[in-house]
């Protein structure tokens, strides 16, 4: 099921989570990265699809496909050359130790949100890309 969603909308929550993850950050009582991560990743997502929809010149979330996939929507949107590359650094954060493995880009909201231990660069180079996003959906 495809959530009908107009662009205004998007936009608007975007800015409402990169500002909620900021505030998270400020307040510095205790490290929470899983929940900023996770507000970032959300935030970047509804930039993206907000940017897609006025690209493509539809009102609605009705006409994208329901994805995660941040990587296929940048694509989309032809991001510069800068972004991608970003992107391309990011393409999978590694688990922290003693587990093995990593978590794709397109999976991140799900090792933050199930509280996933990622490997502490990994993490921050994955957050410092979404904030790019973020910053390249509001001046686009």
């Amino acid at each position: 099921m495809v959530l009908e969603v107009g662009a205004k909308a998007l936009q608007r929550r975007r800015d409402q989570l990169r500002k909620a993850a900021e505030s998270v950050e400020t307040q510095g009582e205790f490290d929470d990265t899983p929940t900023v991560g996770l507000l970032l990743f959300y935030a970047a997502e509804c930039g993206l699809k907000e940017r897609v929809l006025a690209r493509r010149g539809h009102r609605d979330s009705t006409a994208l496909e329901p994805t995660h996939n941040l990587r296929r929507l940048a694509k989309d949107l032809r991001l510069p050359r800068a972004l991608g590359a970003a992107l391309d650094r990011i393409q999978v954060c590694r688990l922290h130790p003693p587990t093995r493995g990593s978590v794709a880009l397109a999976d991140l909201h799900q090792a933050w949100r199930y509280g996933a231990k990622l490997n502490t660069a990994d993490e921050k180079a994955a957050q410092e890309a979404l904030r790019a996003l973020i910053s390249w959906c509001e001046q686009d």
